[in-house]
């Protein structure tokens, strides 16, 4: 079961719906403790890490006011994520810190069952470097959505991507409690045949443990991100549940790779473990 699921709150269109995902896994899990984690980005957290006394260069007054604006969005944010939690029932908590948002979130990812932030946009490697530094400082599930748009039912079908890998495996672990809510569960190898077949028989009897009877399939393709996705669109795929950076982490940052592929693929959501 989910007990603890933690969200991203900012006042940007991805935040809700970040928030709307949230919303909805609390629902479909009874008894999930939401909990909404803002950033305060103050004057203090922007420049953290510039030379000492580099503050000194802006008035004071504009400083307090850039605070006074920061607490004020705060206080709206927290009022429209309380509201939102107490029309579904949601037992929730907020919490709101000054600092940069990626050691905040990864902070909070130390208790919870799950985390969710958004897919890669804009400034691709900016977004792509929270992600990496938020799975590699927890190493627990992240569950990446898109940034306008989730599935009405995250769940009811269920995508894992299997590699054999040590990641593919605690992504899997991470993500039971959701896989025992689908309706549908694929479980997806993808490699070349010098590779050799990525054996699916263990994990697949571990699965029927757990009570998660997965359609096992493998396919034979150079491009195991594009198999991944065509397979989730036609499939109607909800959640699509990887390893993160099996490869060089360097290396799929310059070269691409799928991780890289998945986390930006802005249709489907992702749950990834590191």
């Amino acid at each position: 079961m989910l007990k603890d699921i933690q969200v991203q709150i900012d006042n940007t269109e991805a935040g809700q719906t970040r928030l709307e995902a949230a919303l909805q896994l609390s629902a479909k899990f009874d008894g999930a403790h939401l909990l909404g984690v803002h950033a305060l980005r103050t004057p203090e957290a922007i420049l953290h890490g510039a030379p000492h006394g580099v503050t000194g260069y802006f008035p004071e007054e504009i400083i307090e006011q850039q605070r006074n604006n920061i607490k004020e969005q705060a206080a709206t944010l927290k009022e429209t994520f309380e509201a939102k939690a107490n029309a579904v029932g949601a037992d929730h908590e907020w919490r709101e810190h000054e600092g940069r948002e990626v050691d905040i979130v990864a902070f909070h990812a130390r208790f919870s069952d799950l985390t969710i932030i958004s897919q890669v946009k804009g400034k691709f490697a900016d977004e792509l470097e929270f992600a990496g530094s938020l799975l590699m400082e927890s190493s627990l599930p992240i569950l990446a959505v898109p940034n306008r748009k989730i599935p009405k039912d995250i769940t009811k079908n269920i995508l894992i991507a299997w590699d054999g890998s040590a990641e593919s495996s605690r992504a899997v672990r991470g993500a039971l409690p959701l896989l025992k809510a689908a309706q549908k569960v694929i479980l997806l190898s993808v490699g070349l045949p010098e590779e050799g077949n990525i054996s699916q028989d263990d994990i697949s009897a571990h699965l029927k443990r757990h009570d998660i009877q997965a359609e096992t399939r493998v396919v034979e393709s150079p491009f195991p991100e594009d198999v991944i996705l065509k397979t989730s669109k036609e499939e109607e795929i909800g959640l699509i549940v990887a390893g993160a950076w099996g490869h060089s982490r360097i290396r799929e940052m310059i070269f691409g790779g799928v991780t890289k592929s998945l986390f930006s693929n802005q249709e489907v959501p992702i749950l990834l473990s590191h």
